[in-house]
């Protein structure tokens, strides 16, 4: 992610290492293909592994080169790594807070309660003591959850080097330390297979520094491994190069002969390994239990690989230091940090139906040219070249001249007065800090600093978020009544038809006229009787021993379907599994309970299996059942609505109430999580629900 230069030091540390961007380019595609729609690339996330490996690799390299010459100083790498991280991150901060206000109000309470964890780099450990999973953000997700990875990095940028001193102290050799270092490795991994467990949520897995340590780790050895004496040129290999490299046989083909030589098998084992990355990002799903068993271990080992593979010439080496590798790879972190906001904000849980596959490269497109935005005026620092491949625009080895800044505060630090010399110092110091910094970054630290205080302030955020939202989306005002009234409005009339020729047809559609009312849904109970409780069509009060199990919809709306069912008995319970609806359902009538009709409207928090649904039908013992159609911004939905109508067309007394698909169709009906009902799909959901229930015209 952030690339590490060490200024003013001619190692080969600071040489410019090919392979690296191209890896950045691949794992940035990654990411922002698994942010942008899971099921496109659902092994997307595995980009954050390379960002880990690589990441160790350059800053074990460079600690490794400025050990060696007894130059390393902890608060001086300390202050680089912040000078890298902190005004991009507190830019991301400044930037998302009023890209939320503007475009996704609901969203403002998340960034309030993660931009002061971002901007102190903890929220990992945040969103693990608040127990926030990472794959199961839906509805409305923080749109700085991304940055739990700034977080880990820089909590390694502190750790590591004191560690490591330690380990280069005590150890003279490169294989003892590189050992040493993939011992921690493997008791990384060891702890992340002992903490998980199937079926529970993974956040403090995968947010733990102590976890996912390994990856780092992986690259910390293998740059230990690779490192040559001071004045060797490692990358080229020029010295001593290694026995592979002679490696030279003839191999019979069909006949013809072939001649194999070690830089061709390296460069055939690197993209062998960029095309396991290709195949495991379109098709590793993040939920498997072998990856928390070694698999991000294993992955970070074939990055590793990788990077060793690309450090020899050839044509692998030339392939990943294209040009547009080395552009997306050299704006890989601007892109990571802007991606996800744009993305959150862009595709609204409210949407009803998927892009177009021309959407999501207009989405792409516009990430990159805000990423290029942000990383020239934020992330590169003075002197960066436009673009990567062209020559830099000063030379940094050269002595740095005195800023404004640090005039201004040497001038107040001589001053007479103790407040103003202390003003004084503190500017100075501030000044330096920010010397090799772009203006554009300067602004980002104080822009990102002034929005954490203000989101700080003790203000009733759900009311200011409420009010913005209004304005955006007028229906959310709606009173009770107010929305009744518009529910009511008649529907545009329908195109007319053609006549009916007189005979049978004419005879059964003056039939259908005359009919009675019936009740409505996608299917009905065989076993409905409406006939055993009273219906008030003008009131919409319905007199049914019902009871109705459900999750955080069904609490939402319990208060409204009460008033219209008084005799039923409603509960629901944020974040209910589908398994303990069963258990409830159980309970309740093992207790005595008979209701005249079952409804259960569970689903959304969870996929439920067939054998699941089929226990539902079992305990209700051939009472008229209803399933609720659930609608939510996952996967698992889809699938759970399918299995709720296969059970319902196996059984005569099952039938399906399809709030999902009137929810698609309205989706003003909903709040911006695209999962809960407003007042005014309250309402519509207490009518679909009596329309099941009770006759009508």
């Amino acid at each position: 992610m952030p690339r590490i230069v060490v200024s003013g030091v001619p190692t080969t540390a600071s040489r410019h290492i090919t392979v690296l961007d191209g890896m950045r380019a691949l794992a940035i595609i990654g990411v922002i293909g698994y942010h942008t729609r899971p099921s496109l690339l659902p092994g997307g996330f595995l980009g954050v592994t390379l960002f880990f490996v690589v990441s160790g690799f350059l800053l074990t390299r460079s600690m490794v080169n400025l050990f060696e010459r007894l130059r390393f100083s902890y608060p001086h790498f300390l202050r680089g790594r912040v000078r890298r991280l902190w005004p991009s991150v507190l830019a991301t901060i400044a930037g998302t807070a009023i890209l939320v206000y503007c475009m996704a109000p609901s969203l403002l309470p998340k960034v309030r309660g993660d931009a002061l964890p971002s901007a102190l780099f903890y929220s990992n450990w945040s969103f693990i003591f608040r127990k926030l999973s990472y794959f199961q953000a839906a509805g409305l997700p923080s749109p700085l959850t991304h940055l739990w990875f700034t977080s880990l990095i820089m909590q390694f940028y502190v750790l590591w080097p004191l560690l490591f001193v330690l380990i280069f102290q005590l150890c003279r050799s490169r294989a003892a330390r590189a050992a040493v270092i993939g011992a921690l490795a493997l008791a990384s991994s060891l702890e992340m297979l002992l903490l998980y467990t199937p079926g529970q949520d993974t956040s403090r897995i995968y947010y733990g520094l102590d976890t996912r340590a390994a990856e780092l780790l992986v690259g910390a050895a293998l740059a230990v491994l690779m490192h040559r004496h001071v004045g060797r040129q490692d990358d080229e290999f020029a010295h001593d190069p290694p026995h592979w490299q002679f490696f030279s046989r003839t191999v019979h083909v069909r006949g013809r002969e072939l001649r194999v030589t070690g830089q061709q098998l390296v460069n055939a084992l690197g993209f062998a390994l960029l095309v396991v990355f290709c195949v495991c990002f379109a098709i590793v799903d993040p939920q498997s239990a072998w990856l928390y068993r070694g698999g991000y271990l294993l992955f970070a080992l074939l990055a590793a690989a990788m990077i060793w593979a690309g450090m020899h010439s050839g044509v692998f080496m030339r392939a990943m230091g294209a040009k547009v590798c080395s552009y997306i790879g050299s704006r890989s972190f601007s892109l990571y940090l802007v991606h996800y906001p744009l993305l959150v904000v862009l595709n609204p849980a409210t949407r009803a139906t998927p892009l177009p596959w021309w959407g999501y490269l207009g989405q792409f497109a516009l990430i990159l040219a805000v990423g290029e935005v942000f990383f020239q005026l934020i992330e590169a620092m003075r002197g960066t070249p436009w673009l990567p491949w062209l020559t830099r625009a000063g030379d940094n080895t050269e002595p740095a001249r005195e800023t404004a800044g640090e005039r201004l505060g040497r001038r107040l630090t001589a001053s007479g007065n103790a407040g103003v010399r202390m003003l004084g110092t503190a500017g100075t110091r501030f000044a330096t800090l920010t010397a090799r910094l772009r203006p554009g970054a300067v602004v980002g630290i104080v822009a990102g600093a002034l929005a954490v205080l203000v989101l700080m302030l003790p203000l009733n955020w759900q009311a200011i978020a409420h009010a913005r939202a209004v304005q955006l989306r007028p229906e959310l005002a709606l009173t009770a009544e107010q929305a009744r009234k518009q529910l009511a409005k008649p529907a545009p009339a329908p195109s007319p038809q053609p006549e009916q020729p007189k005979g049978t047809d004419a005879a059964q559609s003056k039939g259908a006229d005359i009919a009675q009312p019936q009740v409505s849904a996608l299917k009905v109970p065989n076993n409905l009787d409406p006939s055993r409780w009273q219906c008030d069509a003008a009131a919409q009060q319905c007199s049914v021993r019902m009871l109705m199990i459900g999750d955080s919809v069904t609490a939402g709306v319990a208060q409204t379907l009460q008033q219209h069912f008084p005799q039923a008995h409603i509960d629901g319970a944020v974040s209910r599994q589908f398994a303990t609806g069963e258990d409830l359902l159980a309970q309740f009538l093992g207790s005595g309970e008979d209701p005249q009709v079952i409804v259960f409207a569970l689903g959304t928090n969870g996929a439920a299996t067939r054998e699941q649904a089929e226990h539902v039908v079992q305990l209700a013992a051939g009472r008229p059942l209803y399933f609720v159609t659930a609608l939510a911004p996952v996967d698992w939905t889809a699938a759970s609505n399918a299995t709720f109508q296969e059970v319902a067309a196996a059984h005569p007394n099952v039938g399906i109430i399809d709030w999902s698909a009137l929810a698609t169709a309205h989706p003003e009906y909903l709040y911006d999580d695209g999962t809960h009902p407003n007042e005014l799909g309250t309402q519509a959901y207490e009518q679909q629900l009596y329309n099941a229930l009770c006759p009508h015209d």
